[in-house]
């Protein structure tokens, strides 16, 4: 599918540069109003054709949906808005910070959420609005690869 793809962007191109082509001196076949609705059909033609599709050549709406509306949280990890946000306790991040504090800063998303009794997908956005915050940092543990979550308050002073 990669002459599509080719095609596509040639597509997008013609049409970006015949708009461009509104502002041209002399007078051409597609100078005025032409000029856009000529530009726009070309750049729709280039975009359709670069839409993502199955093996049986069916566009694929979803995966095309999904490129708007999933985001990344700050461990890198896909979030995806196709489902609501849940509401977690508001105060589930001040539970978080006091079990970070008798736990002389250090917490990973599992040990908070058997602490405190709640899911994982609880406990991480709790720890990641710790994160956000400045409350906190991740750092990655070489052997395990499992991310810490250090809040630098609660840490041993050396």
């Amino acid at each position: 599918m990669k002459i599509r793809r080719i095609a596509g962007i040639g597509c997008v191109a013609f049409g970006a540069l015949n708009i461009l082509n509104f502002w041209a001196p002399v007078p051409v076949p597609t100078v005025g109003p032409s000029a856009f609705i000529i530009g726009g059909l070309f750049i729709g033609l280039g975009i359709y054709l670069q839409l993502p599709r199955s093996a049986s050549g069916r566009i694929e709406w979803r995966r095309l949906a999904n490129i708007f509306l999933t985001g990344r949280r700050a461990d890198g990890a896909a979030i995806d808005r196709t489902e609501p946000p849940r509401l977690i306790d508001p105060m589930l991040a001040v539970r978080v910070l006091r079990l970070a504090s008798e736990s002389k800063g250090s917490l990973t998303v599992a040990h908070a959420a058997i602490s405190l009794n709640v899911s994982l997908d609880d406990a991480q956005a709790a720890l990641d609005e710790c994160v956000m915050k400045g409350a906190a940092y991740i750092e990655i543990d070489g052997e395990t690869g499992i991310p810490e979550y250090r809040f630098p308050e609660f840490l041993p002073k050396e």
